[in-house]
């Protein structure tokens, strides 16, 4: 079989629309042993994605489809020489012609934010992450790198690729590891392979910010993404120092650029539609502002694609919910979002420091200062519940300079969001130096992270229950049978267990407090 010159794929965790449910995605930062069987997520959840006559993913992740384009419309390959397929279809893609394998992955190594939490050497079960075993999986198989020693050149990127080191390179077989944004790099490289050029291998690539796309350079999709993922901006711009999207320039794709890729979702049946952004209500605008004319241009012209359904837009930043009220009711009116019918989407509240906030997050309540953040944070969850929005909030564990008193004022802001229907979840601090050691979720807790891990986990099974069961509705049946089969071992047995972990091991760190403070006295 010759196969095609260049092959993209993903593993299964990511070649997966999740049942309709695109949040669910996250379950992949989970454990593979430990929570869930991964028999019942397989069946139930990572469902493979739909595929066309010739082995293609109908739906892919939005980092594949972009470098698809990217390629096509360089004229590095034709149309006729490049796949994106799903795993289980790489025997078909894969034969004597195929001189490059490109893999994606959200997580490669497993070492983000909420696998570290949740899993590995550092997690609550120390178990390897879903997202690390299905990359490994992939990579390591013999259809790929039997491949390999044909000559095929293995390529992984996607954001996990800083997670690399030449050392997991050689044990997984992969010869190129490129990360930052690709439209540009990966063609002017994948060129490099396919006119016979010298390569050097193994290469760690790290893209020069100088080489991203501008924001009308971002290629239109030329096929659907998972969860219907529209791109609607690029980077943060609030510069916050633990967090790398924050750290890449701003930039917002024209509007027909966005009304075309929904409209090639739309096409190739994907009509649920996520609008993508690190703060959806700052498209259009400069780093720091909101521009309500822009966004709601965007919502009400994304909203008339036929066919096309606008489900929910993936991040917003909780001082531009604040600041511009306006503005979110406006989104709301246009989604038809209320109290039952609700949008959610991911933001982060980090911390209730505003000690923290100055130190690592200065403009992250801006047009707010730093000292009025638990305000800031309180009104946004307050502003988007009373329009139909529900956040899903990240907190940050083990910021750098990280004191006793910090982490009781973040104990203080989420009892102040109890009332507000929304989830929070603790993630870890990763470091940006590998080489810095991490704290381990439960084994290096202190007392005040088990009163916070408390006040979270309370916060969730008043709202988890409730949320679920509303989210689930126009999902597939297998994963309403999963979601509700869930909650209720949630409800009835998780929900005492964790409860009395929790008070034991607070109990016992505030013993080790007395005594130190006892010893001490003497």
């Amino acid at each position: 079989m010759q196969g095609y010159r260049v092959v993209l794929t993903a593993d299964r965790s990511m070649m997966s629309n999740y049942g309709g449910g695109l949040f669910f995605g996250f379950i992949s930062t989970g454990p593979v042993k430990g929570f869930i069987p991964l028999t019942i997520l397989m069946k139930f959840v990572f469902k493979p994605v739909p595929v066309g006559p010739r082995g293609e993913a109908l739906l892919a992740p939005n980092g594949l489809r972009r470098i698809e384009s990217a390629l096509i419309e360089s004229g590095v390959v034709g149309e006729e020489e490049i796949i994106v397929t799903p795993p289980e279809k790489l025997e078909k893609a894969i034969g004597r012609s195929t001189r490059i394998i490109g893999i994606h992955s959200h997580d490669h190594l497993g070492k983000g934010p909420a696998s570290t939490a949740f899993s590995g050497p550092t997690g609550i079960v120390h178990e390897e992450p879903i997202s690390a075993w299905g990359f490994k999986t992939l990579v390591t198989s013999p259809i790929i790198q039997e491949s390999r020693r044909r000559g095929a050149i293995v390529v992984a990127g996607g954001p996990g690729a800083w997670q690399f080191t030449y050392e997991d390179m050689t044990r997984l077989g992969v010869d190129i590891v490129l990360y930052g944004e690709g439209e540009k790099a990966v063609p002017r490289i994948f060129s490099k392979i396919l006119n016979g050029e010298d390569v050097e291998l193994p290469q760690i690539i790290h893209v020069n910010p100088t080489e991203y796309p501008k924001a009308e350079e971002i290629p239109v999709l030329r096929g659907g993404t998972i969860g219907g993922i529209v791109e609607v901006s690029r980077g943060c711009g609030r510069g916050c120092s633990f967090c790398r999207p924050t750290l890449v320039p701003l930039r917002h794709r024209p509007l027909e650029h966005i009304l075309r890729d929904i409209e090639v979702n739309v096409k190739c049946g994907q009509r649920s539609i996520c609008l993508h952004a690190e703060d959806i209500f700052r498209y259009g605008s400069s780093p720091l502002e909101v521009k309500h004319k822009k966004v709601v241009e965007l919502f009400e012209k994304a909203s008339k694609v036929p066919g096309a359904v606008i489900s929910s837009f993936s991040h917003a930043n909780l001082a531009s919910i604040a600041a511009y009220p306006r503005t979110v009711r406006a989104i709301s009116e246009i989604l038809g979002a209320d109290e039952k019918n609700w949008v959610g989407y991911q933001t982060g509240i980090e911390t209730g420091s505003h000690r923290l906030i100055k130190m690592h997050m200065e403009y992250k309540p801006y047009p707010f200062k730093p000292e009025e953040w638990q305000d800031v944070v309180e009104q946004a969850f307050a502003i988007s519940v009373d329009n139909g929005l529900v956040p899903a909030a990240t907190l940050i564990v083990n910021l750098p300079g990280e004191r006793e008193e910090d982490v009781l004022k973040t104990i203080a802001l989420v009892e102040k969001l109890r009332p507000y229907k929304s989830l929070i979840v603790p993630l870890l601090y990763v470091p940006m130096n590998p080489a810095q050691k991490m704290m381990r979720f439960i084994e290096d807790a202190e007392w005040y992270h088990w009163e916070l891990y408390m006040s979270v986990w309370e916060h969730n099974m008043k709202w988890l229950p409730v949320t679920a069961e509303e989210y689930v509705k126009n999902t597939s049946p297998g994963v309403k049978i999963f979601v509700k089969s869930l909650i209720k071992l949630l409800k009835r047995v998780a929900d005492k267990r964790v409860k009395s972990f929790i008070k034991s091991n607070l109990e016992k760190k505030l013993e080790e407090r007395s005594r130190k403070i006892l010893l001490k006295a003497k």
